[in-house]
């Protein structure tokens, strides 16, 4: 089976402040354009062209959202593990 994820271009560190403001506008972006396709006067019976790409928007922001919020627990998870040494040279 192929995968169609794009390749990983590295990692990026943020805060956990930034983490929950990157969150917030991922959820407010989704929104938008949720709402923004339920008011469109072009569309009737089914979404035009341009709101479909507005709702597969809306989910790309969430299955962002919720990557993040996985890899985030999985990172607190691996952080307070019985064993595991915040400083990697601790164990040293």
């Amino acid at each position: 089976m192929t995968s169609h994820r794009p390749p990983d271009l590295g990692a990026v560190i943020v805060s956990a402040g930034q983490v929950t403001l990157l969150l917030a506008a991922l959820d407010d972006a989704a929104d938008y354009k949720r709402d923004r396709a339920a008011t469109c006067a072009d569309c009737t019976g089914q979404p035009c062209t341009t709101c479909q790409w507005r709702l597969q928007a809306a989910d790309a922001y969430d299955h962002l959202a919720a990557q993040m919020i996985q890899a985030t627990e999985a990172a607190a998870t691996r952080q307070y593990a019985p064993g595991h040494a915040a400083d990697p040279e601790a164990g040293q």
